[in-house]
């Protein structure tokens, strides 16, 4: 097994969950790494989005998270704040298909407040240590695309003008469009740029009829930019598309 130690004086000042979590200050410590399979794929870095599965647990063993929690598996953007600090420190110089180990201090985890609720119970006591075993499954830099309603009309091709109604969501839910909010369907041409590459890409062959839901990677929505404060920069966005309509390339 390979070991390393990242060092660092700075606070950690995100956390893994929407609970916010205090850094502490002027602590020391470190990020104690143990590669327990070293990875053949692609090796990843900072700017990355990455598929993950972890377990966390504490120093006695306990476990107190694991990605089923979130849903068998976990999407974010390596080093821009996402995720704990120790996290970003930890995982890059991984490979695919690799599982590393992080020994993490608290002042990089959860600080001094922990992973508390409002009920006032704490899955994360204050000013405790953590160690994730996080297995990088695959670079998330393609679309996912799941058929909800299997459309029954036209199929949609590039230069064909479609007329849709969407929804679109962060990863933890929240709503940051709709066409509801304009009280419209949206028309556009596939394949003009008039949309997100993640939209291009991820509504060809769809029906009409059909309801789809695509899961985009920040490389192919908005990027490191995002948009104001409805998009963080490096988001992973969730898009719910019914086409209604299919007009052939009218070209």
């Amino acid at each position: 097994m390979k070991r390393i130690v990242f060092q660092s004086l700075f606070a950690a000042l995100f956390c893994l969950t929407l609970m916010a979590c205090d850094s502490g200050s002027g602590e020391e410590g470190e990020v104690i790494v143990t590669d327990l399979v070293v990875g053949t794929g692609t090796e990843v870095g900072a700017g990355h989005a990455l598929i993950v599965t972890y377990i966390g647990r504490f120093q006695d063993g306990e476990v107190f998270a694991t990605s089923e929690d979130v849903g068998g598996e976990f999407i974010f953007t390596l080093g821009v704040g996402q995720v704990l600090e120790g996290w970003d420190e930890g995982l890059g110089g991984m490979k695919v298909g690799g599982t590393r180990r992080l020994e993490i201090p608290s002042f990089k985890a959860f600080g001094k407040n922990g992973q508390c609720f409002s009920d006032g119970t704490c899955s994360v006591p204050p000013n405790t240590d953590v160690i994730y075993d996080v297995t990088v499954i695959d670079i998330f830099d393609e679309v996912i695309i799941q058929d909800l309603i299997e459309g029954d009309g036209l199929e949609a091709e590039f230069s064909d003008v479609l007329f849709v109604e969407y929804i679109g969501l962060l990863r933890d839910g929240s709503v940051f469009d709709a066409t509801a909010i304009g009280g419209a369907e949206f028309v556009f041409t596939l394949g003009n740029g008039n949309v997100i590459p993640g939209w291009e890409l991820g509504l060809v062959g769809m029906k009409e009829g059909g309801k789809r839901k695509l899961t985009i990677p920040p490389v192919l929505g908005y990027g490191a930019a995002g948009i104001g404060s409805a998009i963080p920069p490096f988001s992973v966005l969730i898009f719910e598309i019914e086409l209604n309509q299919v007009i052939k390339n009218p070209n």
